[in-house]
């Protein structure tokens, strides 16, 4: 393709990046001879409605910012093709190396390093979080982040999002595996997710290491496996980590204070109580099944079955009615969850377990209701293999 001219304007030079339906080109302007990226979104019958929002999305979006470490947008144009037509998103073209390529060539950053590049991209979110509505990246990762002529630039706004009063959850799923928060992977996003995002990729530039792999104690990162880092900085990130959306630093102007002058206050944990080792109970007909990776358990209720399962990659629910699932069964992520609770009951709310997964909830509880012996040893159970406290 190189040498082809688009909007009989850009001559391509190289291709950049590629995803289904997507092209990024470098390309030369022929009027000014600079060079601009040109992405092309493809439309044929292969076209995602949600692809197609997206991209437009970002022209509208790009349109309305004037930053410095944002590339500017330059223009829109359609690009007729043989057998179909595409989109065309012009900007300007950042001549850098991204965070992603530093790590695939060994690159690492110590404490200060990463806390002037965590200042950097507060700044930028500064200014993104700050408009009216406010807008949200929703992919920062190392690949999205270029580093040139000694200046921070966040790029690829394919994944941006306005938030306004009137949203609800329901919106399309993006980001990347790892770097997105849990809220997320349900389809919702607010500015603090963006926070998320950003002590992931802190975290990828500080090990080496996919967030996903980091070592961990139950779903927070284990931080005393980290030396390289000080104990008020890593108080700093597991802050910004914080799978829980309410117990996340809430804003940027929080995370800049903290970083710069420490937090002030760390919000007490949740009351726990310790349960002692539990027998399964020898009357009980719920069935539990547990391995290193995997944890299942079966609830019976009075016309089929509830069946809670565990593996390294989520954990899931489902309910059964005369052996038939009842609609589609829960899921959410396994690094999501964060909480287990012990519900012992009220006047209108029989007694019961709950795993809390973001802000998700997977409850056991059965049909005549589980017994105190029973739910004290489940309790238990999960408490162990999950490396969960009860609360």
């Amino acid at each position: 393709m190189a040498g082809q001219i688009l909007g009989d304007r850009y001559q391509v030079e190289r291709q950049l990046g590629t995803q289904t339906g997507r092209w990024t080109l470098l390309t030369r302007d022929l009027q000014t001879q600079e060079r601009v990226v040109v992405k092309l979104l493809f439309v044929d019958d292969q076209v995602e409605w949600d692809d197609l929002k997206l991209f437009e999305r970002e022209v509208e979006i790009l349109k309305s910012l004037s930053h410095p470490s944002i590339p500017r947008y330059l223009g829109y144009f359609e690009q007729v093709l043989p057998n179909a037509k595409a989109l065309a998103l012009i900007q300007t073209y950042v001549e850098g190396k991204s965070l992603e390529q530093c790590l695939q060539q060994g690159r690492l950053f110590n404490e200060a390093e990463a806390k002037q590049l965590a200042k950097a991209l507060l700044n930028i979110l500064a200014y993104l979080h700050g408009r009216k509505p406010p807008i949200v990246h929703r992919d920062i990762k190392p690949s999205n982040i270029l580093l040139a002529n000694r200046q921070l630039y966040l790029v690829d706004f394919g994944s941006v999002k306005q938030v306004t009063a009137s949203d609800s959850t329901a919106f399309t799923v993006v980001g990347t595996y790892g770097y997105m928060p849990p809220e997320q992977f349900s389809g919702r996003a607010v500015p603090p997710s963006d926070l998320y995002s950003l002590s992931a990729t802190l975290l990828a530039m500080i090990t080496g290491t996919h967030p996903s792999s980091l070592p961990r104690t139950g779903t927070r990162v284990d931080f005393s496996q980290i030396p390289s880092i000080s104990p008020e900085f890593a108080d700093w990130l597991g802050w910004l980590y914080e799978a829980n959306l309410e117990r996340r630093a809430r804003s940027v102007q929080d995370a800049l204070q903290a970083l710069e002058h420490g937090r002030a206050s760390i919000a007490p944990p949740p009351p726990k109580m310790t349960i002692a080792p539990v027998r399964k109970p020898a009357e009980t007909k719920v069935t539990l099944t547990k391995e290193p990776t995997f944890l299942e358990i079966t609830v019976p209720t009075r016309m089929g079955q509830t069946q809670l399962q565990i593996d390294q990659k989520q954990i899931s629910l489902t309910t059964k009615t005369l052996g038939i699932a009842a609609g589609r069964p829960r899921t959410s992520p396994r690094q999501a969850i964060e909480r287990l609770e012990y519900v012992k009951g009220a006047i209108a709310e029989d007694p019961h377990i709950t795993l809390w997964a973001g802000e998700q909830k997977f409850e056991l509880k059965g049909t005549p209701p589980l017994t105190k012996a029973e739910l004290d040893w489940l309790a238990y159970e999960l408490s162990v293999w999950l490396k969960l406290p009860v609360s």
